[in-house]
């Protein structure tokens, strides 16, 4: 799996570029902004964010990806209780109910920082 993440004003997921036989000397970029992963807690916080801000079609894209990433990382992270809850918030942007959305965000807040 890819380590790297990118996270601007652009666009926000897995590093997509790939090695190839790279750019001409005043053709790099100057500034990398390829990362590890976010924390799942801070995706969390995003994702409350931008859920109060859905007007169009391409936010709610764009919020479901991100619901879509924090799913999956934490079920990476053997965190079950709070992949399942953000799978419920994945349900409830499908049917356009934000109010039932963010409340399974706070839920798989609450699951996250519980003491495992």
């Amino acid at each position: 799996m890819n380590k790297k993440w990118v996270d601007n004003e652009v666009y926000f997921g897995p590093d997509r570029r790939n090695g190839g036989l790279g750019k001409r000397w005043g053709d790099r970029r100057s500034y990398d902004d390829a990362g590890p992963p976010p924390p799942i807690g801070a995706v969390m916080r995003r994702l409350r964010v931008q859920l109060n801000s859905v007007v169009s079609g391409e936010d709610r894209r764009r919020v479901y990806d991100l619901a879509r990433f924090a799913a999956a990382e934490a079920e990476r992270q053997h965190l079950t209780a709070t992949a399942d809850h953000l799978r419920a918030v994945l349900d409830a942007i499908k049917i356009g109910d934000f109010t039932a959305a963010d409340d399974s965000v706070m839920q798989a807040q609450a699951a996250f920082n519980s003491p495992r």
